[in-house]
């Protein structure tokens, strides 16, 4: 069987893939030939493959993605033509756990005016400062990368709670509400972490009138989907200082443009999609694709297959 991958990938774990017996070709990732059919049947990569017309290459039978993200799929036609989707899903979770503490420390402690004053040499002691301890956050989602957060925020002495459709309990929260329990609980929070995936029921999901709902003052994290948040009801909130600040990893069209109010707002952190990024991310990529071609040599013991129906 044959195996398409970009340069830099192929580069990196070619010859771990032909040991496993396949056939290895690869594609320029920054200037792919749309019009070129390898012969695959497997295909391995990320966002980039949305620049690679996969929908004429006739062999193709399994995209194995090194992202959790699918969104940029056209989910539709690969479900149509019975292609297998797998995506990367935990793979990240330990990086990207970390950036939503950073981002939390960010906000609460003004990292901003820490680094203006260390630039400019001034001593200037501040005796108020916010905490995390005795907060009360919800996660916006409770799948592998809430719950690495959650273990996370767990030492500091915060009420962690999570939100998923059926309020399905998961540890180590320590509630989980449902959809329809969403809005009655949603203004007692002090932190909203977005860890949800993009779909049809989630777009939006933290929309205008929840912003409304939302505690005075509370603070948003955001390493999920940019669409999740509608950007200009967030834009709002902080600037009527509903929204105390945020910290945001993904926007609703990225990257995000020069002209994008939080850009100048002191209260906000912005990350370029980069919170997957880690010291071992070479082995951390690989991961589910590398299990995905040994399941398909031996075993058929797939993981991280995408369910079409919940779009994830």
């Amino acid at each position: 069987m044959k195996v398409l991958l970009d340069t830099y990938l192929e580069k990196e774990y070619g010859k771990v893939i032909e040991k496993l017996g396949y056939e290895v070709v690869s594609f320029d990732g920054k200037n792919p030939n749309k019009r070129e059919d390898y012969g695959e049947d497997i295909l391995i990569g990320a966002s980039f493959l949305d620049k690679l017309n996969y929908k004429n290459h006739k062999n193709l039978k399994y995209i194995f993605l090194t992202s959790v993200g699918i969104d940029f799929m056209d989910l539709d036609y690969i479900e149509k033509k019975g292609i297998i989707l797998s995506n990367n899903k935990g793979a990240y979770d330990d990086p990207i756990s970390e950036w939503i503490v950073y981002g939390l420390l960010q906000v609460e402690k003004d990292d901003r005016k820490n680094i203006e004053n260390q630039d400019k040499k001034i001593w200037e002691k501040r005796n108020f400062s916010f905490n995390l301890y005795n907060k009360k956050t919800l996660f916006m989602g409770t799948g592998t990368i809430a719950v690495a957060g959650a273990k996370r925020l767990k030492g500091f002495d915060m009420e962690l709670n999570g939100f998923n459709t059926s309020g399905r309990k998961v540890e180590p929260f320590d509630n989980v509400y449902s959809i329809e329990e969403l809005d009655k609980i949603i203004d007692q929070m002090d932190y909203i972490i977005m860890c949800l995936p993009e779909t049809e029921k989630t777009h939006h999901i933290l929309n205008r009138d929840r912003f409304e709902k939302l505690k005075d003052g509370v603070v948003i994290v955001n390493i999920s989907r940019g669409a999740t948040i509608d950007e200009s009801a967030l834009i709002d909130s902080i600037k009527c200082g509903k929204v105390k600040g945020a910290a945001l990893d993904v926007f609703e069209e990225e990257p995000l443009s020069g002209d994008s109010p939080l850009w100048e707002m002191s209260n906000v952190y912005i990350y370029p999609h980069m919170s997957f990024s880690c010291e071992d991310i070479e082995k951390r990529q690989f991961d589910a694709a590398y299990h995905n071609l040994k399941a398909l040599k031996y075993d058929g013991d797939f993981k991280n297959i995408v369910d079409f129906d919940k779009g994830y």
